[in-house]
């Protein structure tokens, strides 16, 4: 074979191996990012178990403590979540690692617009529907207490402040009252198949079906009845 022929040949043999590993380069990158990607899914799916209702986010790669990212990750556990958007986790393959990984997890809060004062009615437009972090800062303390998304606004009224900025939280809020203390209602006095009306104050707040207080009569006698409706409480002598 002639010199000329040789080269040939030598060139094409390092142009077919060259292509051979970039091939096997490629194919390892890809099976890399579909194992992160499965990794990441599984991740998702673990926290979304200590997050019910959240939108769960990765947010950094994953740092690993023992072992590295398996080939084919089966099932992931999470082992504890710091408080500060980070958690860690083992991963079930051939063999167990462990990682930290940082994440959100997000979920709808009714976040006010401006001051909201106690007893003050809610409206709508008093509030804007945002995503916030209940995987970190006081969101994860009272995650279990924010008020959630679908919740009828105008019937309800603060209990107490609600600051420009912040979500509302369920002890913070209360269903409007039927009747409220101080309002005048009529107390239907019952006795057997004997019945007397007359008018009362409410002594504290009451929705109809409720148990309420009342001041009855000229004679101020505190009385506990039922707010049969708006305004009347019955009264079982």
């Amino acid at each position: 074979m002639r010199t000329s022929e040789k080269k040939r040949t030598w060139a094409v043999l390092a142009m077919f191996f060259a292509l051979f590993a970039s091939v096997a380069a490629l194919a390892a990158v890809d099976n890399r990012k579909d194992a992160t990607d499965r990794l990441d899914s599984l991740i998702q799916s673990a926290l979304a178990k200590n997050y019910p209702g959240a939108r769960i986010e990765i947010t950094g790669a994953v740092r690993w403590i023992e072992g590295s990212l398996p080939a084919d990750p089966a099932q992931v556990r999470i082992l504890g979540d710091i408080g500060r958007g980070e958690a860690r986790f083992s991963v079930q393959g051939e063999e167990e690692v462990i990682g930290d990984v940082r994440f959100a997890a997000w979920m709808p809060a009714q976040v006010a617009v401006r001051r909201v004062m106690p007893g003050e009615r809610l409206a709508p437009e008093m509030f804007s529907l945002q995503d916030v972090n209940v995987a970190a800062g006081m969101a994860r303390e009272y995650r279990g207490v924010i008020l959630k998304k679908e919740a009828e606004l105008s019937r309800l009224e603060a209990r107490q402040t609600i600051l420009e900025g912040s979500f509302a939280m369920t002890a913070a809020v209360q269903k409007i009252p039927d009747v409220r203390r101080g309002d005048q209602v009529r107390v239907r006095l019952v006795s057997g198949s004997i019945s007397l009306i007359t008018m009362g104050t409410a002594a504290e707040p009451a929705y109809v079906a409720g148990r309420v207080r009342v001041i009855a009569g000229k004679i101020k006698k505190e009385l506990t009845g039922r707010l049969s409706a708006p305004g009347v409480v019955e009264v079982q002598l």
